[in-house]
């Protein structure tokens, strides 16, 4: 199995079980914010590695969807810092749109999985 395949199966444990922890336990903790990371950086890095052996960038859905998680996950991960330090209302909104911006990133998820 080609190691790109691993960081992304990675970054889907992970990022889900962060942001379904934070769901279930209706708060975010400091592990759920290092798990959210290193779902992050496999997520990043598995991309970054799979950008680098493609022959050229295809705009489709997959790519779209897969760019724009990426975005939102990094927007997501600066958000859920700021939300552990100051916690409140930041917190509570962190709460509330999480499951969105996992949602995004399962679509960019599902549509990358090869079919056949």
């Amino acid at each position: 199995m080609p190691f790109f395949v691993i960081l992304i199966m990675a970054a889907l444990v992970f990022y889900s079980t962060a942001i379904w922890s934070e769901r279930f336990a209706r708060g975010l903790k400091l592990w759920m914010v290092v798990i959210f990371t290193t779902g992050f950086f496999c997520d990043l890095s598995g991309t970054l590695i799979m950008r680098s052996i493609s022959t050229g960038t295809k705009f489709n859905t997959h790519t779209i969807a897969g760019f724009s998680a990426l975005i939102i996950m990094l927007l997501h991960l600066i958000w859920a810092i700021v939300a552990i330090l100051w916690r409140g209302k930041a917190q509570e909104l962190f709460s509330r749109y999480s499951i969105y911006a996992w949602g995004v990133w399962m679509i960019a998820f599902i549509t990358g999985v090869p079919k056949g």
